[in-house]
């Protein structure tokens, strides 16, 4: 699941394109997204959580599967990596009342990303710590506003749906935070509707909900409503 525009990688080919869905890099066709519903449940702690999950899985990355394939298509590792650590930081500017950008995130080296995830997580403790940034309203480069609550839950499933895609990719599914599985679901059932999935072709950028398998743990769940095979 990716939440917001930034990188050209992930553009999909023969869309009429209106606006951008949020941190996925896919533009949408036809008459564009309304607002995204405003949610009611606070999120903030389990979004500094996932910076640290997601601090973890990177760790164990090796070199050498830095040209690996993803379950987003358009990513590689290395890809994937940038991405989660760019998302991190757009996330903490947006708490603070910045701008919201388009522009591509930056590489990141590999030995660099693990630091950069850590600093941005304690940065988004701080950011998000007043109350007030729930309720400030921001304008994306899209059109859309949302409210701060919203890019919480948006950037809460960004970092757990692609810390979970860069685990599978290098075989660190053991190492997945069950504890975030309950509270990214419910922010992906907030935002994410069926007119946004397979606009940019099948499972682009969010396919059909998959089946969770018998004795799906929270966190499969939230991977398998993303519509990804959670096994």
């Amino acid at each position: 699941m990716g939440l917001q525009q930034q990188d050209d990688r992930h553009q999909p080919v023969g869309a009429h394109p209106t606006r951008i869905f949020p941190e996925t890099g896919q533009e949408m066709a036809g008459s564009g997204l309304h607002a995204l519903p405003m949610t009611t449940t606070d999120h903030r702690s389990a979004l500094h959580r996932s910076y640290e999950h997601a601090a973890t899985i990177v760790a164990g990355v090796r070199p050498e599967q830095l040209g690996l394939p993803t379950p987003c298509p358009d990513y590689d590792v290395a890809a994937l990596v940038d991405h989660l650590v760019g998302a991190g930081h757009r996330a903490v500017a947006l708490a603070g009342g910045g701008a919201p950008g388009g522009d591509e995130f930056p590489h990141v080296e590999l030995a660099e990303a693990v630091e950069q995830l850590r600093a941005a997580g304690k940065e988004s403790a701080s950011a998000w710590a007043d109350d007030a940034a729930l309720e400030r309203t921001v304008t994306m480069p899209w059109g859309e506003t949302y409210t701060g609550r919203t890019l919480v839950d948006m950037y809460l499933g960004e970092l757990a749906a692609h810390t979970w895609d860069l685990a599978r990719a290098t075989g660190q599914l053991d190492r997945i935070d069950g504890s975030l599985g309950t509270p990214a679901l419910e922010a992906a059932r907030s935002m994410l509707k069926p007119e946004y999935r397979n606009v940019g072709g099948p499972g682009n950028p969010f396919g059909a909900e998959v089946p969770a398998p018998e004795g799906a743990t929270d966190y499969e769940r939230f991977v398998a409503f993303t519509g990804r095979d959670p096994r």
